[in-house]
């Protein structure tokens, strides 16, 4: 069966308002921006030099020059940087630095040195590492990448959500179930909401959602609601959309206040555009 799909012209506020209204596309771009800054000062200087070294290692020995603070702590016990000089295999002299928690080296003092065999640029004092933390703190990654699964969710239901709003039918939907579930957003009893509504031929299907809000799918005896002729399964209430669009009663779509939209870009903006600028001017 062929269907003739009628497009709605979405404006370009409410585009913005879909993308990026929604608590998960929110949380997820404030989560990630917060997240990445630990990501930068943490997982960026974590030791993974140990995969350079086997049993191919050399020891040699060296000597302390010196040693400087690094601001940085762990566990409130500062990290120091030791700085030395040894000679390599083929008898050439480098400058290398460690990095220790607690320690810190005295200048002159006989050290014995390590580094991979013909790699003599990773050479570290035995005992110590080759950056200011420990691969322990790896476990920031975890921040980022939280809100990175929230953006990317967003995301998904926002695509689906713009597809509809330009194709979808209107329909009425009824109430038919409302079960609180165990989750919670901003302190507020997460909902889900079952309707059932007929497509054009008669038949009947449900659309069930999540919501913190319930009385906005409550206000109306019948909710309006977007399904797909094609597929009449794949529906969404109106009232649920990402960043509250909405449509007139002629069927077009409302354009979203554009100081909306503006507040809606904070967090995305402000994430791109640091961690942008941060890139550039350590990487660049």
């Amino acid at each position: 069966m062929i269907y003739i799909q009628t497009q709605r012209r979405i404006p370009f506020s409410t585009r913005i308002g879909i993308l990026f209204g929604g608590f998960k596309s929110q949380f997820g771009w404030a989560f990630f921006g917060f997240g990445m800054i630990f990501f930068w000062v943490f997982a960026m200087n974590a030791d993974l030099s140990d995969y350079y070294f086997d049993e191919d290692t050399v020891e040699t020995e060296g000597v302390a020059i010196r040693w400087q603070g690094t601001g940085a702590s762990e566990n409130e016990v500062p990290v120091y940087e030791n700085y030395f000089l040894f000679v390599d295999e083929e008898g050439l002299e480098h400058e290398g630095v460690s990095y220790a928690t607690g320690y810190a080296v005295t200048s002159g003092e006989a050290l014995t040195i390590e580094y991979p065999q013909g790699k003599p640029e990773y050479a570290r004092i035995k005992g110590m590492r080759n950056s200011m933390f420990s691969p322990f703190v790896l476990f920031v990654v975890i921040f980022p990448l939280v809100g990175l699964i929230f953006i990317l969710l967003g995301i998904r239901r926002s695509f689906r959500s713009l597809r509809l709003l330009r194709y979808g039918e209107l329909a009425k939907g009824v109430l038919v179930s409302k079960e609180a579930t165990n989750t919670r957003i901003n302190n507020r009893r997460v909902y889900r909401m079952t309707f059932t509504f007929k497509d054009g031929q008669g038949r009947e299907y449900t659309v069930t959602e999540r919501t913190p809000l319930p009385y906005v799918l409550q206000d109306d005896k019948q909710e309006t609601l977007l399904y797909l002729r094609s597929r009449p399964s794949n529906a969404i209430m109106l009232d649920n959309l990402p960043g509250a669009a909405a449509m007139d009663e002629n069927g077009s779509v409302k354009p979203y206040p554009a100081r909306n939209a503006l507040f809606l870009l904070f967090f995305p903006l402000s994430t791109i555009i640091g961690h942008g600028i941060y890139l550039l001017t350590v990487y660049g």
